[in-house]
Parts: structure tokens; C-alpha cells; sequence
């Protein structure tokens, strides 16, 4: 008898933890899936797929100032701001890293000197000595923290958002160990728009909106397990709220790839250091910035009327002096940053007329003004003075056709914009596809190049990315989806007769101990 309560108790107990495992894992995917439909845990949310890949495009358009306006030698209609990612601050690592993200501070900020910054994740590296094991890392945070707020450069404003390794072992947004929460530039926006937040830049001449999301999971696994993001219905709905405000364009940052993300999925697959694509469909970009940890690379994005122009820089080479730091956290006791030696900085170049044709955006952007402007129009960011910079700047290897004998550029910038123009006639390029390169020599030997693929008939050209182009450009997150939904239909499959396997051992179990029971409780045998 005794055996047979048991036997029962454990089928009952069994049967209650099946009922409280599915409830449990009902109610964590709740935000997964949307109020109404069928009952299907990897329900899609139902928002518009035009809205979704707009709202990760690098812009969209609503409204342009005067089209009549002529882009002349005049440093009005720009403005610009610079974007970096993948800082990996560490405590353990001192190739890159730390030394990087000063370098970035010290050297190049006060050159370039943007409206803002906007940093997309992955500030902190939380690993261990080992790289095996992962946690946050308090000496990160704060040398993040402190470079900020002791910037040489004050006259900016930081935006940030939170990568993998900065949600790497965190029960909840709510934990301690959420040191982004103390930290974090933005985190009070962050958890105020509950993963979504929003900022505006409204000059004289247009409206600008600037939206950053948060893809961290709810609870960040350690690594190696963490490389996913999703983004949940209710914070998709916010999403789609916030874009649908009118602007001039919009710009849309994240950590995570869209390629690689499903609306609450994201599988790491290590794609390279940059990637780049252009949707036909939705008429958007998406470009990938390489990272700041190991290669140095700092984006700077221009807007000039209103037509969007990039490019992506590196630092110089840090002296091997500086990478032997017997501190690899940067502080000193009284939190004070301890920066390295400024850097000597070749002249980047920035052209923002005529734009680059591998990354124009269709009906986006009123490319009519590239061909009925009077000037080549580019940024140079140096510390240097223009008396000291001299320039060689051609076009399919001859020398630009202007309106008359001049081919010298004229400095025609302010304390704010640093242009440059040369007059031009864009007519005698209506043809085809050309080349535009400028280099720019400082009196220290110092170069600085860069180059256009650019058209006058406002015409697209692929964007020439190889593999790469290829596999950001698929809707990888459908395959994956797909992928998905199946495995978890054979895995309720299995565990369907898995727990039927369960309850018929269980069962004859029970009735084997009862007719053992009565044997050996039989006179006869007795």
C-alpha cells in the first residue's frame, strides 16, 4: 500500500511540474506575441513590414527645404555628427580597447568636433582574464563614465545604448549588477522608453530625428551564451510610434543587425567588421561600423542639404609605448582619467557633393541638387590651418571642369563646419559613372585621401560588398523563423511522448509494486 501512494504522489508531482513548466514559459514569451491572433508562441508582431525595415534604414524622408536651393560655396544646410561602437573597454586587455576609446577622445574629438556622439553598444568587454567566463566589471564602467565626463572636448553631447557584453550576467534591468543603469550616458532615457528613445536636431533650415533601441535581452545569459537580442511587440509598437513623426530624415541605431535579428531573435554568426546593404523594396540603407575595440573606426555622417554623405575613418597607429601601460584601468585614486599622448592626425575627408552614388537613397533625398549645383563641396577635419594644407583633386585622373581656370578649393567654413568648395561644372559629368578623388598634404607630411563613385542623373550603382552585401541584404530572420517554429514543433512533439512514456512506466510501475505486494502478503506464502 505504501508503494502504491508513492508511486501515485510522484505521477501527481510530475504531472504538477509539467503544468508549471509550460506556465512559466507561457508567461515569459507573453510580450513575444501579439494580444489577439492564434496561440502561437513565435507569433510575428503585426506591424507593418514597411515600418520595420524603415525603422532600421540610416534614413527616411518626409520633407525637404527649399528644392530651389542651389548647393553654392556657402557653409549653410550641414550639419554633421560621429558615431563609434564596440568600445570593449577592459581591465584585462591592453592592445586596442581602453587605449582606443582615449585615444578617440583625446586626439580625434576635438578635430572633428560633432554635434553629438552616439555610441551603439558593446561599451564594456566583461570577460574574464581568460576570455572563458564573463561578468561586469565596475573598474569599466567607471573608466567609461569618467572619459566622458573629462573629455577635453566638452561642447558635445553623448548618446549610448547597450551591446551583449554589457548585459552579460544580469538577472533584470532592475540588478545591481546593471552597472549601465549607474553608468550609461542614456540610461535614464533607455528606461524611460522602455527600450526606445528618441532625440531631435532642429537647425534653421530642417527637423532631424534620432532613434536609438535597446535590443538586450530582459535577463542577459554569461558567456558565450549571450550573442541575441529581441525586440518585443510592445517595444516595436514603440518603435513604429516614434518613426512616425515627420522629419526631414530619420535615423535609426542599434546594436544588433536586422539581418541577424527576428522581432525578439538575434543568432550571431560573425559576419565581418562592416557590412552594407540597400533595400530596393523600402528604398533604405543599412550600414554596419566597424569597430573601435581592434581597428580604430569612427564614423563621421553628414547632412547637407539634406542629402546624406559618410565616412568611415581610423586612428593613427598608437605608439607601442603607450600599449605597455602598467595600468590597464586608466584612473587614479581619486577617479581622475589618466590620458595617453595625443596623437598626430592626417586630414580626413568628409565629400558631401557630389554624394557618393553606392549609397544614394531613391526619391530620399533631392538628388536633382547634385546636378544643378555650383560646387564640389567636402569637410576636412585637421588641426592644421588652411594656409597649411595643400590639395591635389581630380576627376577620372584629370582635373576637375569648372566654370573658369580655377582648380584650387577655397576654405569658406566656420568655427562649426570646416568646408571647403571648388566650383565645378556638373554638366560635363551627365555621362556615366565617374571618380572624384582629393587628397589633401599638410606641411608635417601628413596625407589624407578619399574618394566618390558619383553620378549627375541622381541613378543608383550597386554598392559592391561582396558576400557580405549579400548576407545582410537577405531576410535571414525569415529563414531563421522558419527554422525555428519547426524545431520547437518537433521539440513539443518529443516532449508530448516523452511525458507519455513518463506516466505509462510510471503506471505499470505502480501496478507491478501492487501485485508484489499481495504475493508477499499471501498465507501461502507466509
Amino acid at each position: 500500500m505504501k508503494s502504491k501512494i508513492v508511486g501515485w504522489t510522484c505521477l501527481v508531482i510530475t504531472f504538477l511540474c509539467s503544468l508549471r513548466a509550460c506556465h512559466l514559459y507561457w508567461s515569459s514569451t507573453k510580450e513575444f506575441r501579439s494580444v489577439q491572433g492564434p496561440l502561437w508562441p513565435f507569433r510575428y508582431n503585426k506591424i507593418n513590414k514597411t515600418d520595420f525595415e524603415q525603422s532600421f534604414s540610416l534614413s527616411t524622408t518626409q520633407s525637404f527645404i527649399n528644392q530651389s536651393h542651389i548647393m553654392d560655396d556657402k557653409p549653410d544646410n550641414l550639419f554633421y555628427f560621429t558615431q563609434i561602437s564596440d568600445l570593449h573597454i577592459s581591465k584585462y586587455r591592453a592592445k586596442g580597447h581602453t587605449l582606443h576609446f582615449l585615444q578617440f577622445i583625446q586626439s580625434v574629438l576635438p578635430i572633428i568636433r560633432p554635434e553629438f556622439v552616439v555610441v551603439t553598444g558593446d561599451l564594456t568587454d566583461a570577460k574574464d582574464h581568460r576570455r572563458i567566463t564573463s561578468q561586469q566589471y565596475i573598474e569599466e564602467w567607471k573608466t567609461y563614465k569618467m572619459a566622458i565626463d573629462q573629455q577635453p572636448w566638452t561642447n558635445t553631447t553623448w548618446y549610448d545604448m547597450r551591446g551583449n557584453h554589457d548585459c552579460f550576467d544580469l538577472p533584470s534591468w532592475q540588478s545591481r549588477m546593471n552597472l549601465y543603469r549607474t553608468y550609461g550616458q542614456s540610461a535614464d532615457r533607455v528606461e524611460h522608453g522602455k527600450g526606445i528613445y528618441t532625440w531631435q536636431h532642429s537647425p534653421s533650415f530642417g527637423d532631424y530625428q534620432f532613434v536609438a533601441i535597446d535590443a538586450c535581452p530582459k535577463r542577459g545569459p554569461s558567456r558565450p551564451f549571450n550573442f541575441f537580442g529581441y525586440l518585443t511587440s510592445n517595444t516595436m509598437d514603440r518603435l513604429a510610434h516614434a518613426l512616425s513623426k515627420p522629419s526631414n530624415h530619420t535615423f535609426v541605431f542599434s546594436h544588433y543587425p536586422t539581418t541577424t535579428m527576428i522581432y525578439f531573435f538575434f543568432f550571431f554568426l560573425g559576419l565581418g567588421d562592416v557590412l552594407q546593404s540597400y533595400d530596393p523594396m523600402t528604398k533604405t540603407l543599412e550600414l554596419e561600423l566597424g569597430d573601435m575595440k581592434d581597428h580604430g573606426m569612427y564614423r563621421i555622417v553628414a547632412v547637407d542639404h539634406d542629402i546624406i554623405s559618410f565616412v568611415d575613418a581610423r586612428l593613427p597607429m598608437v605608439p607601442s609605448t603607450q600599449t605597455k601601460r602598467s595600468s590597464l584601468i586608466p584612473l587614479t585614486a581619486s577617479d581622475k582619467v589618466e590620458w595617453p599622448g595625443k596623437l598626430p592626425m592626417a586630414p580626413v575627408i568628409l565629400i558631401t557633393n557630389p554624394k557618393d552614388a553606392r549609397f544614394i537613397l531613391d526619391n530620399k533625398e533631392p538628388l536633382s541638387r547634385i546636378q544643378s549645383s555650383s560646387h564640389i563641396r567636402f569637410l576636412v577635419f585637421t588641426d592644421q590651418t588652411p594656409d597649411q594644407l595643400s590639395f591635389l583633386i581630380l576627376v577620372d585622373g584629370q582635373p576637375v571642369i569648372g566654370s573658369n581656370d580655377d582648380h584650387a578649393p577655397h576654405y569658406m567654413g566656420n568655427d562649426q563646419h570646416p568646408l571647403w568648395t571648388l566650383p565645378w561644372n556638373p554638366m560635363a559629368y551627365q555621362n556615366g559613372t565617374h571618380i572624384l578623388s582629393i587628397q589633401v598634404n599638410t606641411t608635417h607630411g601628413l596625407v589624407g585621401e578619399s574618394k566618390v563613385i558619383f553620378r549627375t542623373d541622381g541613378r543608383r550603382i550597386k554598392i559592391g560588398g561582396g558576400a557580405g552585401e549579400w548576407i545582410i541584404s537577405t531576410h535571414m530572420s525569415t529563414v531563421v523563423s522558419l527554422y525555428l517554429n519547426i524545431f520547437q514543433c518537433f521539440l513539443y512533439i518529443y516532449l508530448f511522448f516523452f511525458f507519455i512514456f513518463i506516466l505509462v512506466t510510471m503506471y505499470y510501475s505502480i501496478v507491478n509494486c501492487n501485485y508484489a505486494d499481495i504475493i508477499i502478503d499471501s498465507p501461502i506464502l507466509s
